[in-house]
C-alpha cells in the first residue's frame, strides 16, 4: 500500500469512528422509551402480546409500568395509554403529530379500506370529511332534524319487540341500519331481506377479517403485496381482489341509487343528495363519506343498544328503578321524548353507565376485531406518530421518547374501569353519576369513550352525549 493509500485509509477510519461516536452520544442523550416488559432480540415483545382480552392485559401492564407503556413487536413500537391525562397530553394537545393511522397491508392497501375514514391517513381529505360530518350532526341543533326519523324507527323497534321478544339483537341492528341509511342516502330499507343492508353486513365481516394482522403474511412483509395472484402462495391476492370488489360495491351501489332518484326527481333529502347538489365535483369524497356514516353510525349505536338490553337483563332491580322514574315523570299514556330528559336524572345516569360499562370502540367503526397487532374493541383504532416526539411529563418525571411511526393505543376500557376513577368499576351502577349530599358524581364517561385528538368520533352529538371536554 502506498503512503497515499495509507493516508486515505486513516482518514476514512477517522471519519467512520467520528460518526459512530456521534451516533453513540446522540443515543445516550435521547430520552428512553416509555417503560414496559423486557423485549427479546428481533422478536421484541411477541410473548407479551395478549391473545384475548387485550384491554385487561394492557391494564395490568399499566399497573406495573405506569400510565404510558411501550412494547415492540418485530421492530414496530406500540405505545399503550391507560390514562385520560396522558391521552389528552399527546392526542389532544399535540394532535398534529398523532393523527395518522396504521398502514394495514391486506385490509387497507389491498382491500381498499385505506379510503375509509377510519384508516385514511390524516390530511386534507380527512379534514374535509370531518367538516361535512360536523355540518350534518356536529351540534345538538343540527341533529334536531333527525328526531322525527329516530322517533319513527324506535316505535317500529318497540312493535317488533312485542312480536319477537327474543329478537332484540336483530331488531336493534335493523333499526340502526334503517336510521343511518335514511340519513346517508334517503333510502328506506325493505321489510324483508334488503340488498344494501346485506352488502354492509358482509362489508363489516370483511373489515374484521382483512385487518387481522396475524391472518396474512403480507401484513408482516409488505413487499408481498406485489406478489402475483397466479404464483404459488398468491391466494391472498385473489381473496383481496374479491373483497375489494365487494367493498367498492358497498360504496358505489347506494350512491348510484341516490343519483338515479335525483334524475327521476324522487330523491329524498339526504347527506348524499344534498352534497351532490352543492358539490358535484367532489363525488368521490361524498360517496366515501356517506359510507363512513353507515360504517360508524350503525355498528357503534347498535352495540350500545345491545349492551342496554344485556344490562337490563342482568340487573332487573335497575330496570325497575328506571321504570319507576319513567312512570312518575312520563306516565303510561305516551312514550318518553328527548324533551323529558331534564326531568329524568336516573335515565340519564343509566345511559351514561351503559356508555361506561360497555365500550363500543369506533373502530368505527360492528368492528369486533382490531387493526394493527393488538388493537381490539375497547382500545379503538390506533393513532400513528408522524415524527419523533419527546413527552415532557409533569411532576419532575423524566421525559420519554415516542418514536416516529409508533402506534398509539388508547386503552378506553381501562380508563372507564379504573378503580381510582370509578368506584367498583365492574358493577353496573347508574347511581354513580347522581350526586348526593355525601358524594360527587363520578366522571362523565363521554369524555373518554368517543376517543381523542383529531380522530375523535365525528358524530358524538348524534348520541346526545357529546364529550364534555370540548
Amino acid at each position: 500500500m502506498s503512503a497515499f493509500d495509507a493516508h486515505q485509509a486513516i482518514r476514512l477510519l477517522s471519519v467512520l469512528a467520528a460518526v459512530l461516536c456521534a451516533r453513540y452520544l446522540l443515543r445516550r442523550r435521547r430520552p428512553p422509551l416509555p417503560p414496559g416488559p423486557r423485549a427479546l432480540p428481533v422478536l421484541g415483545n411477541v410473548r407479551d402480546l395478549p391473545k384475548e382480552s387485550p384491554w385487561v392485559s394492557f391494564a395490568e401492564m399499566g399497573r406495573k409500568w405506569g400510565d404510558i407503556v411501550s412494547i415492540t413487536v418485530l421492530g414496530q413500537t406500540m405505545i399503550i395509554i391507560n390514562s385520560p391525562k396522558v391521552a389528552e397530553d399527546l392526542l389532544d394537545v399535540k394532535g398534529a403529530n398523532f393523527s395518522d393511522r396504521p398502514v394495514v397491508q391486506m385490509g387497507g392497501e389491498l382491500v381498499g379500506f385505506r379510503n375509509a375514514l377510519s384508516l385514511c391517513q390524516y390530511g386534507d381529505r380527512v379534514r374535509k370529511e370531518r367538516k361535512l360530518f360536523h355540518q350534518l350532526f356536529g351540534t345538538s341543533k343540527a341533529i334536531e332534524r333527525f328526531l322525527p326519523l329516530n322517533r319513527l324507527e324506535i316505535r317500529k323497534l318497540l312493535q317488533y319487540l312485542v312480536r319477537h321478544p327474543d329478537g332484540a339483537v336483530k331488531g336493534v341492528q335493523r333499526t340502526t341500519g334503517a336510521i343511518v341509511f335514511r340519513i346517508a342516502y334517503g333510502y328506506r330499507i325493505a321489510e324483508g331481506p334488503d340488498r344494501f343492508l346485506d352488502l354492509f353486513d358482509v362489508r363489516s365481516d370483511i373489515f374484521a377479517r382483512s385487518t387481522q394482522p396475524a391472518a396474512f403474511l403480507v401484513n408482516f412483509i409488505p413487499a408481498l403485496r406485489y406478489w402475483p395472484a397466479w404464483l404459488p402462495g398468491g391466494g391472498f391476492r385473489k381473496l383481496a381482489d374479491k373483497w375489494a370488489k365487494h367493498v367498492l360495491e358497498t360504496v358505489n351501489a347506494p350512491h348510484e341509487y341516490v343519483k338515479q332518484q335525483m334524475a327521476a326527481g324522487t330523491a329524498e333529502e339526504s347527506f348524499t343528495s344534498t352534497l351532490l347538489h352543492e358539490r358535484p365535483d367532489e363525488e368521490y369524497l361524498i360517496k366515501w363519506a356517506a359510507s363512513a356514516i353507515l360504517a360508524g353510525g350503525s355498528s357503534t349505536t347498535s352495540s350500545q343498544l345491545e349492551a342496554f338490553f344485556l344490562s337490563m337483563s342482568l340487573y332487573p332491580e335497575i330496570q325497575a328503578e328506571a321504570q319507576r322514574e319513567l312512570d312518575r315523570v312520563v306516565g303510561t299514556e305516551r312514550l318518553p321524548e328527548l324533551s323529558d330528559r331534564p326531568e329524568l336524572p336516573y335515565i340519564n345516569a343509566l345511559c351514561k353507565e351503559v356508555l361506561r360499562w360497555h365500550n363500543a370502540a369506533p373502530t368505527g367503526e360492528s368492528i369486533r376485531r382490531c387493526i394493527s397487532y393488538t388493537c381490539f374493541i375497547s382500545t379503538g383504532v390506533p393513532h400513528r406518530t408522524r415524527e419523533d416526539f419527546v413527552y415532557e411529563r409533569e411532576g419532575g418525571d423524566p421525559p420519554l421518547l415516542i418514536p416516529k411511526d409508533s402506534l398509539i393505543i388508547t386503552n378506553i376500557w381501562h380508563m372507564t374501569h379504573d378503580p381510582t376513577r370509578y368506584r367498583n368499576p365492574l358493577a353496573f351502577d347508574p347511581s354513580r353519576f347522581i350526586p348526593t349530599d355525601t358524594k360527587k358524581a363520578e366522571q362523565d364517561p363521554s369524555r373518554i369513550c368517543f376517543g381523542y385528538g383529531r380522530r375523535i368520533c365525528p358524530g358524538p352529538s348524534f348520541s346526545h352525549f357529546p364529550p364534555s371536554r370540548f
